[in-house]
């Protein structure tokens, strides 16, 4: 997930995802829900067929939350995992990870990486789609 810099999260007590989802429309989006120097908390609408490059955070350890839909899920060596709603997925500082959303129907996610730091490896890509 990309860095999120000060002021540019939501950065409210309170945030009612049903409604930010609503307001935000069908997708693809991302809206920046905390943006502090500890941590980075996204929320993310892709499309059917959408992914992520394989990647990793050297400095950072992510967890994603599946809010709706469903989503292939790959981290470290492991074999895809097909999850849905309210699964949670931690993936370690310096572990590759990679999401696709399949081509059931659109994926809404909640994702944190901590710390937020705007650093080279935020952007290492290895390969894949």
């Amino acid at each position: 997930m990309p860095f999120v810099a000060a002021g540019d999260g939501l950065d409210r007590p309170f945030v009612d995802l049903d409604r930010l989802a609503a307001e935000m429309g069908p997708g693809p989006w991302r809206a920046p829900l905390v943006g502090t120097d500890g941590l980075r908390v996204v929320v993310v609408r892709w499309p059917p067929g959408y992914a992520t490059v394989p990647h990793v955070h050297l400095h950072a350890e992510e967890i994603f939350l599946v809010l709706a839909g469903r989503a292939g899920f790959t981290i470290g060596d492991g074999a895809e995992r097909l999850v849905g709603p309210g699964v949670l997925m931690y993936a370690p500082r310096g572990s590759l990870h990679a999401i696709r959303v399949p081509d059931d129907g659109p994926l809404t996610l909640l994702a944190s990486v901590a710390p937020n730091r705007d650093l080279p490896d935020e952007t290492i890509e290895h390969g894949g789609g």
